[in-house]
């Protein structure tokens, strides 16, 4: 689910088809297929506050702890976005900053779900105890509500 196409990332307005170039069939076939819109989240504060909390304290088990103040903890980091209960996209980059006031991420979400000011759910974290990765520590997922803008956030 972390490939993506040149539309997906906002590219798509720039592909023309006036000239041969490698890979140019391939993105012709996708052309007129659903695309993913990228978008900005975001999170949730109250909903942050208790995931953090719930990563640092207690007797587990924990959350996936979020570094700040950018939450990569691996070379790209994908979260599942949730309408409705349904797989829309993935949220990525992920981080704190005090220009927002908060947390927020860049995500991708199918196109005819990217509404202004719609609610979706983010879910944190990596599925079945977290990664085998020695650098992450055990986890289970956790869900966080975030504001979806098609326009960016400062």
């Amino acid at each position: 689910d972390y490939y993506v196409t040149p539309w997906d990332l906002g590219y798509g307005r720039v592909i023309k088809f006036d000239h041969d170039f490698i890979g140019r069939e391939a993105l012709e076939a996708m052309a007129a297929k659903p695309h993913r819109r990228k978008v900005w989240l975001r999170w949730n504060d109250r909903d942050t506050a208790e995931l953090i909390a719930d990563s640092l304290f207690g007797s587990g088990p924990h959350a996936k702890y979020l570094e700040m103040p950018v939450s990569n903890y691996a070379t790209g980091s994908y979260d599942r976005i949730l309408v409705d209960g349904r797989s829309v996209g993935i949220s990525a980059n992920a981080g704190y900053t005090v220009n927002v006031g908060g947390w927020s991420s860049l995500a991708m979400v199918d196109e005819h779900e990217a509404v202004d000011g719609r609610e979706v759910t983010i879910v944190v974290g990596e599925p079945d105890g977290g990664s085998a990765k020695p650098t992450v520590e055990p986890h289970v997922q956790r869900q966080i509500r975030a504001t979806l803008r098609t326009r960016p956030l400062v």
